[in-house]
């Protein structure tokens, strides 16, 4: 079992971070009355790990029974809504128990990927199933959710959890595994995950498992796919070595290393750097952000890379 879901909390108590939402979540469990939710935010910030404890806080050993996990990202046509959620939605449930609610849960993972005639379609099954059937919508971006789905569901925005409480889980990690690693490489794991707990722990997974006992900082940023020799990249720029920076660049693609991983890399270097300018700084940063949507968007890489360097080339 991946560490992601050896260390995944399975009940409310064992989360450590997001207390208001938990302690919402928790009332829950007092009325036995559940509105339809919504979660949004960052990934990595435990959405769906709540859901998956508050579940296990309900039903206890009926949990399989009464709960499903959809993964719209795989499941997002029309026909899937039609058939296996609506399917499962108007199902009866056999409740022996009279301690445990009425109803069952559906879990929709990633619903902001959805067409919009799926959206509409689980819009009507969310209507007429609610007595029996209570859904939580996970999502990044909350804007994507259609407003008559909004408008039926309980929100919760769930915040980047803190540096200081990834720190702390990697650390009860590492000793839990027996992983001695040092605390600058746990911090440098911190800021490379930019706040999501799941990345974190991969990347502390990947070390122990490849290198163990001989990680540094430089086969940190191999295994998180950063380059190390970002100065060489920004020299080139700066002294206009079109040549050397062209290489680079062929270098940089043929190595399999990703742009969007390098963006962070970029804007601490770009914010950090007193050669630049105020007016400079805004202008790429702009472009910067551009090319990160545009990127997510899934834009030639090749295209977006030389976009970048020759406009800063241009405008130092």
């Amino acid at each position: 079992m991946n560490w992601v879901e050896k260390y995944r909390p399975n009940t409310l108590n064992d989360i450590k971070d997001q207390n208001n939402i938990v302690n919402s979540l928790k009332k829950i469990l007092i009325t036995k009355n559940m509105p339809h939710l919504l979660f949004h935010g960052p990934p990595g910030c435990g959405k769906t790990t709540s859901i998956l404890a508050l579940a296990q806080d309900i039903f206890k050993e009926e949990y399989n029974n009464r709960v499903i996990e959809l993964n719209a990202s795989d499941e997002r046509g029309i026909n899937v809504i039609r058939d296996k959620i609506k399917t499962y939605a108007r199902q009866t449930i056999n409740n022996n128990n009279n301690n445990l609610p009425k109803w069952k849960i559906i879990i929709l993972d990633e619903a902001d990927n959805l067409t919009s005639d799926s959206f509409f379609a689980l819009r009507r099954i969310i209507e007429e199933y609610s007595k029996i059937t209570r859904f939580c919508i996970i999502c990044n971006h909350f804007n994507k959710i259609i407003d008559p789905i909004v408008s039926r569901c309980c929100i919760f925005k769930f915040n980047l959890i803190n540096n200081e409480n990834i720190f702390n889980q990697l650390k009860y990690i590492s000793l839990n595994e027996n992983y001695i690693i040092e605390d600058n490489i746990i911090n440098k794991i911190v800021e490379i995950s930019n706040n999501d707990l799941r990345k974190a722990i991969n990347i502390l997974e990947n070390c122990y498992y490849s290198f163990r006992y001989t990680i540094n900082e430089n086969i940190l940023n191999e295994i998180s796919g950063q380059i190390n020799n970002l100065n060489d990249l920004m020299n080139y720029i700066f002294s206009k070595d079109i040549e050397n920076l062209n290489l680079f660049i062929n270098n940089f693609l043929i190595n399999g290393y990703s742009l969007s991983l390098q963006i962070k890399l970029i804007h601490n270097y770009i914010i950090n750097n007193e050669k630049i300018n105020c007016y400079q700084k805004s202008k790429i940063l702009d472009l910067l952000i551009i090319i990160n949507l545009n990127l997510n968007k899934g834009c030639d890489e090749y295209i977006q890379f030389m976009k970048l360097c020759y406009f800063i080339i241009n405008i130092i």
